[in-house]
């Protein structure tokens, strides 16, 4: 999700185990991570990696490709990776030729809004989830994108995505993916300093001080771009929040709550804080670039980071030993371990309702849902699967959090269900400000409601 893809409320209902009673079946084994912090985050808009692209999908236009039909796709580069194979042997298989062209995420937001505007827009399209940016199947709605309700692969959507693909009653969007937040950390640090994986947040203090007992920063937290800042108040806000009260969005929505008056609100901030206030972050977090707090898990200097689960490989390469260095576990925020709730953040591709060739891009949408195709893309980017679907990718680094997954414990990232990105921005700005003593968590979130309030653009 990038500065620009920040969502909401509108016509969603946020999914939640709570919400649609349906939970997992499939097993829950997934591949090693196999791509950078760099591709991971470009999926999300968190950095510029422009690969070059950025061409209009639509160029070319409809018509026939070497054996049939002809499909435009306009993707981020992290969709355009983890599609390569996938392109091929579906053209193979088909018949249909998929010209397929892509860009980083902020290019590709702004250059897709013309495109569709002016009717040059590919057949297939990478959207944002909910209303977090101009392309997001929210603010597009059924007028801009092709019904997908009646697709086969419909059911298999997970709890924590089918809220953000409908809009309306009717499935918009296709999930290729999902990312998580995790909390990983250094094994040997752990273990040298007799630290065991914290289930609950009583624990996590406690590891926190044994840990700096140590003579080691506990929680390493790069917060020169507040960009991270984000990652802790959607991981608090996943237990605290929303698996107390899945229906908040609704009700915000609706006029009847906001974030200045609601205490579970105030408690994400409360916790966070206070281990600001207990030393146990880095010194200087505001002038530490993500990488360098990466480096300092790796090194040892600091035990664990909160991330998304899809940066992990780039902590690997700070690591002698690479991966067996490390492993992750989910963010406790109460005494209840049962109550820990983890973070899931979907990627999705749709299909343009002005399309001439809406038929054969949803046919390419029916390949891609296939299990063994959605565990192709998995392993070839390192993500969780996008459908609920059995699909066996191995050991994983994110094997402690599968269980959660399993148990529908998950919850979309919290700004995907706001109604404008200016919301988001004062999240990352004003929390910067918040963290280091200028403001309060009153005026932070009175300044989170004003946006709010403004509404869809």
């Amino acid at each position: 999700m990038s500065s620009n893809d920040a969502v909401v409320a509108g016509g969603f209902a946020r999914a939640s185990s709570a919400g649609r009673g349906r939970t997992s079946s499939a097993p829950a084994r997934f591949g090693a991570l196999a791509l950078g912090f760099a591709i991971a985050l470009a999926g999300c808009g968190f950095v510029n990696t422009d690969d070059g692209g950025g061409g209009g999908g639509g160029e070319g236009g409809p018509g026939k490709g070497a054996g049939g039909a002809k499909v435009t796709a306009y993707v981020n580069t992290e969709q355009n990776t983890g599609l390569a194979k996938l392109i091929a042997a579906y053209q193979r298989s088909s018949g249909t030729t998929v010209d397929i062209s892509s860009a980083e995420t902020s290019e590709l937001n702004e250059q897709l809004r013309i495109q569709l505007t002016s009717g040059t827009a590919a057949d297939l399209l990478r959207v944002s989830p909910g209303y977090s940016s101009p392309v997001a199947a929210g603010v597009l709605g059924s007028a801009e994108l092709a019904d997908l309700s009646d697709a086969s692969w419909v059911d298999a959507i997970p709890d924590d995505t089918a809220a953000l693909a409908t809009v309306d009653g009717r499935t918009l969007a296709f999930p290729v993916s999902r990312n998580a937040i995790i909390m990983a950390y250094n094994k040997k640090v752990f273990a040298d300093a007799d630290v065991e994986v914290p289930t609950t947040w009583s624990e996590l203090l406690a590891a926190c001080d044994k840990l700096e007992a140590a003579g080691v920063t506990p929680i390493s937290t790069p917060l020169q771009d507040g960009i991270y800042l984000q990652f802790w108040m959607y991981a608090l806000a996943a237990t605290l929040v929303y698996a107390e009260n899945p229906d908040l969005d609704e009700q915000m929505a609706a006029g009847t709550v906001d974030f200045v008056d609601n205490k579970p609100w105030n408690d994400v901030y409360a916790k966070f804080l206070s281990l600001r206030d207990a030393g146990y972050f880095s010194d200087g977090s505001l002038g530490i670039p993500f990488d360098q707090g990466m480096q300092s898990v790796a090194t040892g200097e600091s035990a664990m980071i909160l991330m998304v689960s899809g940066g992990l490989p780039q902590l690997y390469g700070y690591a002698e030993n690479g991966a067996e260095d490390f492993e992750v576990f989910a963010l406790p925020a109460t005494d209840n371990a049962a109550d820990t709730h983890l973070p899931l953040a979907p990627d999705f591709m749709a299909v343009n309702a002005a399309s001439d060739n809406v038929d054969a891009a949803k046919d390419f949408l029916e390949f891609l849902a296939k299990p063994e195709n959605v565990e192709t893309y998995a392993t070839t980017l390192g993500v969780l699967p996008g459908l609920d679907v059995e699909v066996d990718l191995g050991e994983t680094a994110l094997q402690p959090v599968l269980p959660l997954i399993d148990e529908g414990r998950t919850a979309p990232f919290a700004n995907y269900l706001w109604p404008n990105g200016d919301t988001q921005q004062t999240l990352l700005q004003s929390g910067q400000e918040l963290f280091d003593g200028k403001i309060t968590t009153k005026e932070l979130l009175t300044q989170m409601d004003a946006d709010y309030d403004k509404g869809t653009p």
